[in-house]
This record gives structure tokens, sequence and C-alpha cells, in this order.
């Protein structure tokens, strides 16, 4: 454990022992906190030749409390073909798909991608695997009928989501996704020293500004009712996203196909000169 975190933790287990209340507010703003990281010059250069454009993300359905409506930017590259949306995951940014994008455009697709909430050049701070399946919902309105949409690590827990709350495509891909954003809530609270208490108090305040149920971000418990042809790509060595989790989105959904990788991790993947030729090779059938 870095010393940074053992400091976390005894300020944190401080404010909780005094403020229950408290350390809720602040547990849920640091779950909410992506990592930023800079863009290199050559995800840049990517975004330049794109199209860049915004929309506006609300509550998606319209229910008790609106969620604050949120600009995310988005971007499209070519004229014809099938559309393809790419989302991207937590702590990342649309143009980390620079090479499966430009491998998908020399293929005869149209491209989609976008920074989610609290990501890249989009508005706020705070981001959350339901405020990605809305971005994806609200971009894909905005470009028109997507024929595909292909998802990295939460990026792929949020397109099914999407899928599963009336997102349409033809087909879709996971690289390295997750399975269960509660698994992630049960890491944190372990991570942080969160008491019981405490990280119920967060996980309502959660739901209840975000308009969602815990129950419902697993996607293995719905994907049986989906349709679409899916392929999961997950690495053994994924020390971020668990091989499992790819596993068990696959096994939920009817004909689904996985393909497991080795040495690439959970970064690496993306880029993998033969996973884009494995996606490529599945969204062939879309052209057709």
């Amino acid at each position: 454990m870095s010393t940074t975190l053992r400091l976390k933790r005894a300020a944190f287990g401080a404010v909780q022992r005094a403020a229950p209340d408290l350390a809720a507010r602040w547990a849920e703003r640091m779950f909410c906190s992506p990592p930023r990281r800079p863009i290199s010059e050559r995800m840049a250069a990517w975004l330049r030749d794109g199209r860049r454009f915004d929309v506006i993300v609300g509550s998606s359905p319209p229910r008790r409390p609106r969620p604050r409506p949120r600009p995310v930017t988005a971007w499209t590259w070519g004229e014809r073909g099938p559309a393809v949306l790419l989302v991207h995951g937590w702590g990342s940014r649309g143009a980390r798909f620079v090479d499966l994008g430009g491998a998908l455009l020399a293929a005869g697709h149209r491209v989609i991608t976008f920074d989610a909430p609290g990501h890249g050049a989009s508005h706020g701070r705070l981001s959350s695997g339901p405020e990605f399946a809305r971005a994806a919902i609200a971009v894909a309105a905005a470009v028109g009928p997507v024929s595909a949409v292909v998802g990295h690590s939460l990026g792929g827990f949020a397109s099914a989501l999407a899928m599963h709350r009336g997102l349409s495509a033809r087909r879709a891909i996971f690289i390295s996704p997750s399975a269960n954003v509660n698994s992630y809530s049960a890491q944190f609270a372990a991570l942080l020293g969160v008491t019981p208490p405490v990280m119920n108090t967060m996980r309502e305040r959660l739901a209840r500004r975000l308009d969602f149920s815990w129950s419902s971000m697993d996607v293995p418990a719905f994907a049986p009712s989906m349709r679409a042809p899916l392929l999961v790509i997950h690495d053994r060595d994924d020390r971020e996203v668990r091989w499992s989790d790819g596993a068990a989105i696959a096994a939920a959904w009817p004909g689904a196909e996985l393909v497991t990788t080795m040495g690439l991790g959970h970064h690496r993947i993306v880029s993998d000169a033969e996973v884009i030729a494995n996606v490529v090779s599945f969204l062939r059938a879309s052209l057709q």
C-alpha cells in the first residue's frame, strides 16, 4: 500500500467515525472521480481529422430526480458505411481507439467515438457507468443508426447497459469488459476502508442522484434477453478486470463468442493487431 493511500485511509477513517454522512459524500465523490491522463500527440492528431460535435446528455428515461443535463464531446470519421460506435473505459478517452478506428475506416465503416462525462474534452469531473451508458445512447441518437458498438473495460459494461436500455446495434464487441459495477464498489470499500453503513449510504446517494438500481447493474443477469451477435475478447493476464468477467458475459449472452488472449493485459489489448483483425472480421458481416 502506498504512503498516499495509507494517509487517505487514515483521514477517511477519522471522518467516518466522526461524521458518517460527510464520509459518505466524500466516498461518493472519490468513487465517481476518474483519473485524468494527458492525451498523446498521435491521439490528438487523429481527433483533429474527425468532425467534432457536442451532445447534451440528460436523464434517460426521465424519472425522478433528473440528473442535470451534461454536454459530452464526440467525433465522427467517414461519410458512408455502417456506423460503429466506440466506447472507452474508465479514466480513458475516445482517442484511445486511434488504431482500431483507423482499421475500421479502412474496412469501409463510419466511426464514432466520444469522451464520456468527466473524461477528456467532455464536461465535469464526475462520472459513472450509468452516465457512460446514457452518453452512448445520446451520441448514437445524434449520429443516426448505429450498426455496431465496441466497448472497452467499463465501456463494455456501459455498451451492454445501453443496448439493454434501447440502443439498437446489429453487432457488439466487448473488449476486457466488466460484468458488474457492484464488484467495483466492493473493491473501493476494501481499498479505502469504508464501513458497511457508510458504504450503504454512499450507494443510496449515488442511486438516487443518478436514478438507477444497483441490482440492474449486472450484465450476465440481463444478457439472456439480448439478441445481437456478440464477440467478447479478454486477456487471461488482465489485472484490472478479471477474465472471468468477460467469460461470464459471453456465457450468459445467447450465441456469444469468447476469444481469450494471453500476455496483452488490460490496456495493450485495444491496440493489438490480432485483436483489431478479429474485430474487423467480426464486423464484416454488417457490411453485407
